[in-house]
């Protein structure tokens, strides 16, 4: 994450024009550890988003909408008690430290104009959100530091808030300050890389800030700081100053396999990733990088309790079929015991009892070699016998049983790596939802009952338009596959399905006309990305008419068989996704 600090001076010079002024008409809390301030200026409204979520804080104007509890926390009540109807006169930064102060301008209970400071403060695990009155005493944070928390600084109500300081120079200072602070880290530590050197000097600086110098200066990154030449500090100070002097306000994303983003700056000159998209301005790119992963981490953290129950219980079903599939090759020899039973009662006159062992010929070998057949003292020959006997027809009637157990724990762990995957690809809380009622309909779960009946909610597929023109629909959970294969779909449609692999249906419309290659390929794609192969490729897709899919009786929700298949290999492409996406 290069959410740094000079990252953050350039964020906030872009966002004061179109924030100072605006009137705080709205605030929500759709996450514990989130904020939206719904603001609205002269010429239009704007909603700037706050997390201060441990492993992505950030802040932008978003366009995205989340969804809100019915009920708002008690730190969105407090909230609203004290800025809402509030102005924004003032946006800033705390030097080029990750703290942003938003001061406030609102009417307390008395109708009397107050001024407050929301100070947002983006240091990953200690990122918070904090209200303070004009002379920075504490009346809340979102996350209280308790003693026990920390021993570096409190955020209770009542007490000041204080900076943390570094002893950091600034980058408008390199000139003065730079070579001096090289010399004594190199004295100190002269063992440290040299981007790691660069964001230890620089106040605002981040890993990627320090890569993003020495890859424009075609400097090591890993060189130790010990082996730099006085020519090459002259080198990293002119570098410095060059991207001071690049500072712009627009925005690069950087992607990685599979066009997934994995990194986001204002300037595009690292050349470690696939590709890089660049947007008009800074916000564009924290919204375009940051809304998607915040809704990834957020249905995560909302799955994760469910999914490891079900990892469980699939471990669980996992082993049962080991286990009966071990019991069913013992009962599948159980011949052997009939035959040591005929073959005592034929050699019977030979027998008595006392014997420990019987070495008879078996005459049902085609060589008619000798049989060793272990016998019980205790028993005579006759009951010997019986008791082989006994023991062959309780394995052949096991072995009946074992048959249905197997095939009912087979289809339960097939049904669960399904929910697993589904589970891994939710986009909406309201999926996950579904997904639970299914699993307490199907008897893995239990949900409370509440007392107030909640209205259902009316499910919507996934619809993507083919580069040709042909609609695609994707079934987000079990009972949308069972609905869009057997209701929804003609038997003029194409069906496809990720082979041997847990995944959504998918649907081609074809109306009856002949579907294109290309949007075939583009449908197998769809169907590979929605699929646990999610980050595979070369994924093999079977694809066929609807009326070739059938559900049996009693299959489990999206358990269904087809025939009459043909198989495409693709890889998914998640930029595709969203370029098909209706």
């Amino acid at each position: 994450m290069a959410f740094d600090g000079i990252f953050i001076s350039q964020l906030v010079q872009e966002l004061a024009p179109i924030l100072i002024g605006a009137r705080i008409d709205k605030i929500h809390q759709p996450e514990k550890d989130e904020l939206s301030l719904i603001t609205r200026g002269k010429d239009q409204s704007y909603t700037l988003f706050i997390s201060v979520e441990s492993a992505l804080p950030y802040f932008a104007v978003t366009t995205q909408k989340k969804e809100n509890p019915k009920a708002a926390p008690m730190f969105c009540m407090l909230m609203r008690k004290h800025i809402a109807g509030g102005r924004i006169f003032n946006i800033s930064q705390h030097g080029n430290e990750r703290v942003v102060i938003i001061e406030i301008e609102a009417k307390n209970e008395l109708g009397e104009l107050e001024k407050k400071k929301l100070i947002i403060e983006i240091m990953g695990k200690h990122s918070n959100l904090i209200l303070t009155k004009e002379d920075f005493t504490i009346i809340d944070s979102i996350k209280r530091i308790t003693p026990d928390l920390s021993r570096v600084r409190l955020i209770l109500p009542g007490l000041k808030y204080e900076y943390l300081e570094s002893n950091k120079i600034l980058l408008r200072d390199v000139e003065l300050e730079f070579k001096q602070a090289l010399d004594a880290k190199i004295r100190a530590t002269p063992q440290m890389k040299t981007f790691k050197c660069l964001y230890e000097i620089i106040e605002g600086f981040s890993p990627l800030a320090s890569k993003i110098v020495l890859n424009a200066l075609d400097m090591s990154f890993d060189n130790p700081i010990g082996q730099l030449t006085s020519q090459d500090g002259d080198q990293l100070l002119t570098g410095l100053i060059a991207f001071r002097a690049d500072l712009r306000l627009e925005g690069f994303v950087y992607y990685g396999a599979f066009d997934i983003p994995r990194e986001l700056y204002f300037i595009g000159t690292l050349h470690e990733y696939d590709h890089i998209q660049k947007t008009d301005t800074l916000n564009a790119a924290v919204d375009l990088y940051y809304g998607s992963q915040n809704k990834q981490l957020k249905n995560h953290q909302r799955a994760h309790d469910l999914k490891k129950r079900i990892q469980q219980r699939l471990d669980r079903s996992e082993s049962k079929l080991r286990k009966l599939q071990m019991e069913l090759e013992t009962a599948e020899n159980s011949e052997i015991y009939k035959v040591q039973g005929e073959l005592i009662l034929a050699n019977i006159y030979r027998l008595h009892k006392g014997m420990n062992v019987a070495t008879l010929e078996n005459y049902y070998s085609e060589t008619n070699e000798t049989l060793d057949i272990p016998l019980d003292i205790r028993l005579d020959p006759s009951e010997n016998a019986q008791k082989f006997f006994k023991r062959y027809n309780k394995l052949k009637t096991a072995r009946l049983e074992l048959k249905t157990q197997i095939k009912e724990t087979d289809d339960e762990v097939a049904y669960l790596d399904q929910v697993l995957t589904l589970l891994n690809n939710i986009e909406e809380p309201s999926e996950l939802d579904s997904i639970k009622q299914e699993l307490a309909e199907e008897g893995f779960i239990k949900v409370k009952k509440t007392k107030q009946k909640s209205k259902p909610t009316k499910e919507i597929f996934k619809y993507f338009i083919s580069s040709d023109g042909f609609e695609i629909i994707v079934g987000k959970n079990n009972k949308q596959n069972d609905q869009l294969t057997t209701k929804v779909a003609s038997n003029k449609d194409m069906w496809l399905h990720t082979k041997i692999i847990p995944g959504s249906h998918v649907i081609i419309r074809t109306e009856g006309t002949d579907i294109p290659e290309k949007t075939l390929t583009e449908a197998a794609i769809i169907a590979a990305y929605h699929s646990k192969a999610r980050e595979s490729s070369n994924v093999p897709v079977d694809y066929t008419l609807i009326k070739n899919v059938s559900k049996p009786n009693g299959a489990k929700p999206g358990m269904v068989i087809y025939v009459q298949n043909k198989t495409l290999y693709v890889t998914p492409d998640e930029a595709l996704i969203q370029h098909l996406k209706k």
